[in-house]
């Protein structure tokens, strides 16, 4: 993947006034940020009409859109007890009432030339993303969806959220953009753009009840032999969370999420997609299981440091002749080797600087935090599928300063 993900994808210049966009941004309880993102897409210079939908809000997120509805901006309100069903059931509401307007805002265009996407609420869209994604599409009929790459607002003024910046940057630049050439993208709920024409193949309702819709859209689509392709240049931009609790939160959701999703492999097998783009898709869905695998490790290894059991490696064993030292050596190395790959990636990539003096701390607290914070919410997770818990969890919006550096 980290081979693939230098090899680059060609795209033609792009036509804006080809391509028609509906953006559905879901908004519960979105109060203090959906007034700026609706001023932003404001200024966005393209066939666009964005719907927000107000999901029962009850902290007056529906008067603040109120001020900027018009040509562009449409309010899609629900209320109880419709409202407050989780963010699939928000955006299939919507998604229904926007097909009747298709061929008003955009009667001189095909389905194929209308672009169906959904951002977060807190989301900053530049005019970039939108001329990136109008160029993939138009790289090749066969692409069904386009998923663009998210980064965190403040990655260089707040500790927490220069490590989620890491997190989502080395996912999206290294992972992502390598499975555009096997077409198995992961769609992400912010940035996700799909055809018109492809999400008809989805029936009336394309997002499911799965606590991570997108991903489950993202199978569907390839479970129907839609190509799905990454624009891997400018990302959209989102606010993340400085409180350890409410990203905890989050997590979870997506853990549970990812297992919701399982049920949809044995179609995904059943499809005329090609091999390598089935097994891809599928052996992401399982990659949720290693936070567990660590966990046995890491297990395995405190046990064996206090002599309870045994731990023997032949592998390990069979370095001692180059030196005592080798083996040692060898487990570091593996241990970091995704962190020493992303960091300098992502230091040229994000275009924050960091200090050479600063980047072992950072290897390692990344290793810490990634590792801590994904089998914590691996275990929540399983704890909510064992209690029966498969509602939606909404994670507060935090107001965010970086003004200051969380050490």
């Amino acid at each position: 993947m980290f081979v693939w993900s230098f090899k680059k994808f060609k795209t033609p210049d792009p036509d804006l006034n080809a391509i028609g966009f509906v953006l559905l941004v879901p908004a519960l309880n979105e109060v203090k940020v959906i007034g700026d993102t609706c001023a932003q897409m404001n200024k966005l210079d393209a066939r666009l009409h964005v719907i927000v939908i107000d999901d029962g809000s009850d902290d007056g997120t529906g008067d603040v859109v109120r001020q900027y509805e018009g040509a562009r901006i449409h309010m899609f309100q629900r209320n109880t007890p419709e409202a407050r069903q989780g963010k699939g059931m928000a955006l299939n509401m919507a998604y229904a009432w926007a097909r009747t307007q298709m061929k008003i805002w955009f009667p001189d265009l095909s389905d194929d030339q209308i672009i169906v996407g959904v951002t977060d609420a807190d989301v900053y869209l530049s005019q970039k993303v939108l001329t990136e994604v109008t160029a993939t599409f138009q790289a090749a009929a066969d692409i069904g969806a386009v998923q663009a790459p998210v980064s965190i607002k403040g990655a260089n003024e707040n500790l927490w959220l220069l490590l989620q910046d890491i997190e989502f940057q080395a996912f999206f630049h290294f992972v992502q953009k390598a499975r555009n050439w096997i077409s198995s993208v992961a769609m992400g709920g912010n940035g996700q753009f799909t055809r018109y024409r492809a999400m008809q193949t989805l029936g009336d309702r394309p997002w499911s009840r799965a606590l991570t819709e997108d991903i489950d859209l993202g199978i569907a689509l390839t479970g129907q032999g839609q190509r799905i392709c990454f624009t891997g240049k400018t990302p959209v931009v989102q606010h993340g969370l400085t409180s350890f609790p409410r990203l905890l939160k989050q997590r979870s959701r997506w853990v549970q999420g990812h297992y919701q999703v399982w049920k949809r492999i044995g179609a995904l097998w059943r499809s005329d997609s090609r091999l390598i783009t089935k097994f891809d898709s599928t052996l992401y869905l399982l990659m949720i299981v290693t936070p567990l695998i660590l966990a046995a490790d890491y297990a395995l290894g405190f046990a064996s440091l206090f002599g309870w059991v045994h731990a023997y490696s032949n592998f390990m064993v069979w370095f001692d002749q180059f030196g005592r030292w080798v083996p040692a050596t060898v487990q570091l190395v593996m241990a970091f080797s995704i962190q020493l790959i992303f960091l300098p990636a992502y230091s040229r990539i994000a275009n924050i600087k960091i200090p050479w003096y600063a980047a072992p701390g950072l290897t390692a607290t990344f290793a810490i935090y990634t590792a801590s914070l994904w089998i914590s919410a691996s275990v929540i997770a399983f704890y909510r599928m064992a209690t029966g818990k498969w509602g939606w969890i909404k994670t507060e919006r935090e107001n965010v300063s970086t003004n200051t550096f969380s050490a």
